[in-house]
């Protein structure tokens, strides 16, 4: 069982990060210089920040109800006392279920800012990140500009996603939210992660220093010409003073 529970990755300082969106979006993260998280139960996904399928639940309570029992036979030096197996168990039980209660709670308290991680541009990203392909840009930076931009903020964990097999794996029990199902893997998602309880909408916002966060703003291959213009005169307007780049995806063949 120890072996199934997988952890989150560390991302590299250098890795370079790609957030695709639409101009609108793009125009409010630099107008208003401030960057979206969206808490875990607006995505689509419903396994975000799940611990493994329903199916395979009663093992994972088998492991941690032994757990438990164990840690309650054996309490820190000196603090010795007979424990009834009744009390054992009642104990474990209500340990257990304070624990799915705390998952479920997490998926409206933890807020995530997902990112691209790829050396290279994402065709596949520039479609499924923008309602209007035509009218897509694309920001890039890398994981320690992020994580600069946002202040340094020590409430901010930054770091890979890890696509698992939930059919033969668990989620961690703390940071569940690191992980997603093997059918996400051409994501090859970054995230960074905040919690904040009691928030008053399905997503919270944070200040960013925008010149820190971007290294380049891309535009989508599939733009008219004139797109770029807008994209100019908007970084302009904003005093975002980035280089602007048409996708490389743009190039055109010979045969």
């Amino acid at each position: 069982m120890s072996e199934e529970i997988i952890r989150y990755e560390e991302v590299s300082p250098t890795a370079k990060l790609w957030r695709y969106m639409d101009l609108a979006k793009f125009i409010s993260l630099i107008g208003k210089k401030k960057l979206y998280f969206a808490s875990l139960e607006s995505f689509e996904d419903i396994f975000e920040g799940a611990k493994g399928i329903i199916e395979r639940k009663g093992i994972w309570n088998e492991f941690y109800t032994e757990f438990l029992e164990w840690a309650i036979r054996t309490p820190p030096e000196g603090n010795t006392r007979d424990l009834t197996d009744e009390y054992v168990e009642k104990n474990a039980a209500m340990i257990l279920s304070n624990l799915e209660r705390v998952g479920v709670s997490e998926r409206k308290d933890i807020f995530v800012s997902c990112w691209h991680c790829n050396q290279y541009e994402s065709e596949a990203m520039w479609k499924l990140y923008s309602t209007n392909v035509e009218n897509a840009i694309a920001i890039q930076t890398t994981s320690q500009q992020l994580y600069e931009a946002l202040g340094k903020d020590p409430s901010v964990e930054i770091g890979k996603v890890r696509y698992i097999d939930f059919t033969k794996q668990f989620a961690p029990i703390n940071g569940s939210y690191w992980c997603k199902r093997k059918s996400f893997e051409y994501e090859q998602e970054v995230r960074a992660v905040t919690h904040m309880r009691k928030a008053a909408c399905c997503g919270v916002e944070k200040d960013v220093d925008i010149e820190k966060l971007i290294a380049g703003v891309y535009i989508s291959p599939y733009a008219p010409k004139w797109f770029e213009d807008v994209v100019r005169d908007t970084t302009e307007k904003y005093g975002l003073n980035k280089p602007i780049f048409y996708s490389e995806m743009k190039a055109k063949p010979f045969y």
